[in-house]
């Protein structure tokens, strides 16, 4: 292939990946059809999804790698400062921030959030998230140094709250990008400060007390 036909692919590529994450944050994963997504990209092949992502399960995971790369940056740099007395704050930080700073910093409009929100509640999809996930080595730093700095806790308020900050963390970066965007997404800085607040509330969360049963 030539490098002025290649680049056209990639810039072809590019559309439809642009374009089929701004439906399916928009409209949910079932309800986006691969021509919907040919046509939002400007292709008239209908079949484009296919020919350059060879199934729409490929493009999903093409989508998920190509923030992952960027937000994996951000944790591995955070992990790198945190310091050798760490605490559940810190940890905290390096879950929360690196996909508000990603998001929250991006020139223009951005749909990761709202996707991200729409995959996790899709049955037939939710398994690329955590697939995805488990393959991001800061994000196993981060979730080691947040376990081994917790109190002792019961082994089923420990699954509770991972399922308490999960959901949270899924729906509030999703509204922040929601509104970021419906304020023209010019803001660039508003992040930190939303940031430091979720910390806020997902230190309650994992410190308060446990209810003896």
């Amino acid at each position: 292939m030539s490098a002025d036909r290649s680049s056209r692919a990639d810039e072809t590529r590019a559309r439809l990946l642009a374009a089929a994450e701004r439906l399916f944050a928009e409209h949910g994963l079932t309800a986006v059809s691969n021509r919907q997504i040919s046509e939002a990209a400007g292709q008239g092949n209908n079949f484009a999804v296919g020919y350059h992502f060879g199934s729409r399960t490929e493009l999903i995971r093409e989508l998920l790698r190509s923030h992952q790369e960027p937000i994996d940056a951000i944790r591995a740099r955070m992990v790198s400062e945190v310091g050798y007395v760490s605490q559940v704050r810190d940890w905290l930080r390096c879950l929360v921030q690196p996909q508000l700073e990603h998001i929250g910093t991006s020139p223009g409009p951005t749909y990761y959030g709202q996707f991200w929100r729409q995959l996790a509640n899709d049955p037939a999809s939710v398994e690329l998230v955590y697939r995805e996930g488990a393959e991001s080595q800061p994000l196993a730093d981060i979730l080691s140094g947040l376990y081994r700095t917790l109190p002792a806790l019961p082994e089923e308020a420990v699954r509770v709250r991972n399922l308490m900050s999960q959901n949270i963390l899924i729906s509030t970066f999703a509204d922040f990008e929601h509104r970021r965007n419906e304020l023209g997404a010019l803001d660039i800085t508003s992040w930190s400060g939303f940031s430091e607040s979720m910390v806020d509330g997902l230190v309650g969360l994992w410190l308060a007390p446990v209810t003896a049963g």
